[in-house]
């Protein structure tokens, strides 16, 4: 249940955070706005598409720095309550830290519910709704995303991808070859790997069609010349990184049962899975600027603390993910180890005196 001093401490944590998140959202989206003019020109690409495209992608960044919206809108929050001995007078009528932190929780928990929830269902088809756009716009290469996998089309001949795994390898492909409204050839490979500026299938079957009969063709390796390049594949598979968890569950078990390794998919999983607990260990961390031994120190220097602690949280993340990734960490430990770092150090400087 929320009591009044639940709502008041709630009152002043989500005022803050939001404000924060708003503003590294828009700032983020500006950076991204000025790195993407440098598409203008690409095919059918202008102006009016690059602000399109980057709204887009604005709920992502919403979702990505939100965790570290929660610790400085904390810092801020809790910061100016403290400032106007509204701690002080908290803890007079019986509150203790805990409680006081228990309080921020539970108002922020509905906010981190929707974060959640745009993240897992909004955030994934914006994304590929705007590579959608994209590829069409600076290409005219025409790519719809299924639950079957990734299609596209060239000309007249239409490209099924079940899976991109690891940036260079295709598989399960399926190609349609029309003349007009005939389907002339049918054929379908098992993987296919971009090699000298070409696109090696293997293990292909072949089928041509004509008016008398149907022809079948096996062929151990094919080029097939396809206008999707290795840049534009890039393009594809981060979009793998992006989707739910749900989705990217049974993502690793279809990797799994064809014998390939899903250890990138399982960390971008076990990432997923941990945000929750991340947004938690922020909001611990700016407790602690209160209650710890940065209680002495002013609003200013408290900011550039929780800023230099979310920027020490991210650095932290990306050294050890990819580490995991290279060194064979198992990908929980790579997608958690930033995370009960910074949760210990929390947990160190509230229970250490100033």
């Amino acid at each position: 249940m929320y009591g009044i001093l639940d709502r008041y401490v709630g009152k002043n944590i989500i005022f803050y955070v939001l404000i924060i998140s708003v503003c590294l959202t828009l700032f983020a989206t500006l950076i991204g706005l000025i790195d993407s003019l440098r598409y203008i020109g690409r095919g059918h690409i202008d102006f009016m598409f690059v602000v399109e495209y980057n709204l887009y992608k604005l709920p992502g960044i919403l979702v990505t720095f939100f965790p570290v919206s929660i610790l400085i809108g904390g810092v801020i929050g809790l910061g100016s309550m403290a400032k106007n001995s509204e701690i002080v007078i908290l803890q007079s009528t019986g509150l203790s830290k805990l409680n006081i932190g228990i309080s921020c929780t539970k108002s922020l928990i509905p906010v981190i519910a929707v974060i959640m929830v745009l993240g897992e269902v909004v955030t994934p088809k914006l994304d590929k709704l705007a590579e959608e756009r994209y590829s069409m716009e600076s290409s005219g290469l025409g790519v719809s995303f299924t639950n079957s996998g990734t299609w596209f089309k060239e000309g007249n001949t239409f490209i099924g991808l079940g899976s991109i795994y690891d940036k260079k390898v295709l598989m399960n492909l399926i190609r349609y070859e029309y003349d007009g409204n005939n389907l002339i050839r049918y054929s379908t490979a098992k993987s296919g790997v971009y090699e000298n500026g070409k696109w090696v299938m293997k293990d292909v079957v072949e089928k041509t069609i004509n008016d008398e009969s149907v022809t079948s063709k096996n062929y151990e390796t094919q080029n097939w010349e396809l206008n999707i390049n290795s840049d534009r594949i890039d393009v594809l598979s981060d979009i793998s990184s992006n989707m739910s968890v749900w989705k990217l569950s049974d993502y690793i078990n279809y990797l799994e049962q064809n014998g390939v390794d899903s250890t990138r998919y399982r960390l971008y999983f076990y990432s997923k899975i941990v945000s929750p607990a991340v947004m938690l260990v922020m909001l611990l961390l700016a407790l602690s600027t209160i209650f710890g031994p940065l209680r002495s120190m002013n609003m200013s220097a408290r900011v550039i603390s929780g800023i230099a602690l979310g920027f020490g949280f991210y650095v932290l993340n990306q050294i050890v993910a990819p580490f995991s990734l290279v060194y064979g960490v198992p990908p929980v430990i790579g997608a958690t180890f930033a995370t009960v770092v910074f949760a210990a150090l929390a947990f160190y400087l509230l229970r250490r005196k100033s």
